[in-house]
């Protein structure tokens, strides 16, 4: 039986965080899938023809970011925000090519802001919606009904960790999950392209006392790997 690939994508310059990241995600899928890693910051690689690195995979991940914001609160022309563009056009032709060979995507956190802003979701560093820490998530009723959120409860915790937050629906984007201090939680667009703010690759925060376990939304990533990647597969 053939393994099933995920490919996921770093958008981070500190090696501690690569590191971080990787491991997270390493626990998170365990040995339901073959886990790779590229960096969005590699520039050897030919973006504008992203079949060289997709070929072959299942499943794309976009990670998150310390490193990077589209806004952040930082001047225009503050490196990290210039670099957050260049990571967009690169990311544009990785989801471009999967929504067309019809290649599950997953954007968490940094990767949710990056898909919203290619359909106009305008992402800001708006300050009452960044936070970090365990968050309670609310289903929507298309969230309910939704293939893969349906398998999560209603009402979860998840953790978070942003500055900047999606702040208007993005274009052909149907909202799955929403909180008090996250808006636009889970989104998906199409039927094969979903994104969360919150990061269900970590099981908790715990930065301080009113830090939660996330059981439920730590599930997200297998229920991803084995409702929509599978279901994917067993089509193709």
């Amino acid at each position: 039986m053939k393994m099933t690939k995920i490919l996921v994508v770093q958008s981070r310059s500190s090696p501690d965080w690569v590191e971080r990241e990787q491991k997270n995600f390493l626990r998170a899928i365990g040995d339901n899938a073959e886990t790779e890693f590229l960096s969005a910051l590699d520039e050897r690689l030919a973006w504008s023809t992203p079949l060289e690195f997709l070929q072959g995979r299942d499943g794309v991940i976009f990670g998150g970011s310390s490193d990077f914001d589209f806004h952040g609160g930082r001047d225009k022309k503050d490196p990290a925000r210039l670099m957050s563009l260049i990571i967009l056009s690169r990311a544009r032709n990785i989801v471009t090519h999967a929504i067309g060979e019809h290649l599950p995507v997953l954007g968490v956190c940094f990767g949710h802001q990056l898909i919203a802003q290619m359909y106009g979701g305008d992402v800001q560093n708006d300050l009452q919606q960044g936070k970090s820490g365990s968050h309670e998530v609310h289903l929507t009723e298309e969230g309910k009904a939704d293939v893969l959120f349906k398998h999560l409860p209603a009402s979860f915790i998840a953790q978070y960790w942003h500055k900047d937050s999606v702040t208007i629906l993005p274009d052909g984007a149907t909202l799955l999950a929403t909180g008090p201090t996250c808006r636009f939680s889970a989104l998906r667009y199409g039927d094969n392209v979903y994104t969360t703010q919150f990061h269900p690759e970590v099981e908790r925060v715990a930065i301080d006392d009113n830090s939660k376990p996330s059981p439920e939304a730590s599930k997200l990533i297998l229920l991803w790997i084995k409702h929509i990647v599978g279901a994917n597969s067993r089509v193709s």
